[in-house]
């Protein structure tokens, strides 16, 4: 893609959730497997992906030139779909996400910061005793990294921005395993957070091949 790309049309955030339900099939058992925390029952990635298919449902009734309905579409498929405790803090955290784009209409690497803060506050919201070392810790990295780089540039590059998000990811997801002691004892990262990780990698690859 040649040059600067400053802001990206809502109507992308449907092929982002798509891409984002093969990613977390293709990586569902994977996620299963790792799951210790908060009990080892082996559903993680089951429950990721059975909310992102809720969504992805919903984003699919929206026609190509129906970009401004595409938010609607995923906040009603994040609310009716979460599937248990990492499905639920995804889901609360899309909504958010998704609520103050609509208010925003341009979508800018500032405005998704905005955005990602909404959307880290609702996940924080929904779970009665947040702990850090989870999907949260990344949801909060990558947010404080996304105002950092505001900051810094306001006028950053798509490309750029969200690259940059990813590795925070990577590198916040890779110190999970550091944080909680059972994590520590079965030598795995968090389950919810490597699903998160794949789901931003996704929405990186959606933007990327735009």
């Amino acid at each position: 893609m040649l040059g600067k790309m400053h802001q990206i049309q809502p109507i992308l955030f449907k092929d982002m959730m798509q891409k984002s339900e093969k990613s977390i099939y293709d990586e569902k058992e994977n996620i299963n497997d790792i799951n210790v925390f908060p009990i080892p029952d082996g559903d993680t990635g089951n429950n990721m992906y059975y909310t992102i298919k809720a969504i992805v449902k919903e984003v699919n009734e929206i026609d190509e030139g129906n970009g401004d309905e595409i938010f609607q579409a995923i906040s009603k498929g994040s609310f009716m779909g979460a599937k248990g405790n990492s499905g639920i803090i995804y889901s609360q955290f899309l909504i958010g996400v998704v609520e103050h784009l609509e208010k925003e209409g341009l979508v800018t690497p500032k405005a998704f910061t905005e955005a990602l803060k909404e959307g880290t506050q609702f996940a924080y919201e929904s779970v009665l005793n947040p702990t850090e070392g989870t999907i949260l810790t990344v949801m909060n990295c990558i947010t404080q990294k996304a105002e950092e780089l505001i900051t810094k540039n306001l006028e950053i590059d798509w490309i750029e921005f969200i690259d940059i998000l990813v590795q925070t990811s990577r590198v916040s997801l890779a110190n999970t395993k550091e944080m909680l002691d059972v994590l520590k004892e079965a030598n795995v990262v968090d389950a919810g957070a490597k699903g998160f990780v794949h789901i931003l990698e996704s929405w990186q690859d959606a933007i990327v091949e735009q």
